[in-house]
């Protein structure tokens, strides 16, 4: 307190053990639960760093043996990673593998290691790629409403092309050219002239689509039915009906 330098030096430690004697258990709990809070945070980051490390590890194994061999048993660990890692990248990393090798054979069981993704990834991009390639494995499955249904989710976050594309692929099952050539489009035009190889793709997609009947007919017309054909088709019978005249 501002009167304090009045006081004498024993009246000064007086005060000062009366302000310990009230305050001093409360502040004694203050600085334990501090030193605590600091103990346990370090502690935390340590654990963090720790299974970070782990799982990335786990992710390596499980990545270098599917390079090495597409079909290479990985389960072990992707297993360990969905059970003591599953919040981080990498269990959904290696589950997006695991669904790659497993489609070749059975694609329902792919399905579901890709829902594990949807469900658990911790990035929205990661989200969205198993729900594209479940979209794919449905429309393999000639699921083709429970492929719609999943390649229109919104939002889109930047995978706007992709659902596009997808979108154009369910359309050319159903055998509908004019919807899928719309999509096709669509996807193109969402990635604003980036990626070009996957812009080549996609026109690829659209030019093998056949021409529609309204095309056809607007290509056509022209020719069977134009006033300038007709006009000198006239004009040349003309010119002949008159060079007889003229000779008679």
């Amino acid at each position: 307190m501002a009167d304090d330098i009045f006081l004498s030096p024993e009246e000064q430690d007086e005060r000062a053990r009366k302000w310990f004697k009230d305050n001093g258990p409360a502040l004694a709990i203050g600085i334990v639960l501090g030193l605590a809070a600091v103990v346990s945070y370090n502690k935390y980051e340590e654990n963090t760093q720790l299974n970070a490390e782990q799982a990335s590890a786990l992710f390596q194994s499980a990545q270098t043996e599917s390079i090495d061999s597409g079909l290479a048993d990985i389960t072990e660990q992707v297993a360990e990673l969905k059970e003591k890692h599953a919040t981080t990248v990498y269990a959904s990393k290696a589950a997006l593998i695991k669904a790659k090798q497993t489609a070749v054979n059975d694609l329902p069981a792919a399905f579901g290691e890709l829902q594990w993704v949807v469900d658990n990834a911790p990035e929205v991009g990661l989200q969205h790629s198993a729900r594209i390639r479940q979209v794919k494995i449905k429309i393999a499955l000639n699921e083709l409403d429970q492929a719609k249904a999943l390649a229109s989710f919104e939002p889109t976050d930047g995978f706007s092309s992709h659902y596009q594309e997808v979108l154009g692929d369910i359309a050319v099952k159903n055998g509908n050219e004019s919807e899928a050539r719309a999509h096709y489009q669509a996807a193109i035009d969402a990635l604003d002239g980036l990626q070009d190889s996957y812009v080549q793709i996609l026109n690829i997609k659209l030019d093998r689509l056949p021409v529609t009947d309204a095309v056809s007919s607007e290509v056509d017309l022209p020719e069977a039915e134009s006033p300038e054909a007709d006009s000198s088709a006239v004009d040349s019978s003309e010119v002949e009906s008159a060079s007889e005249t003229d000779k008679s």
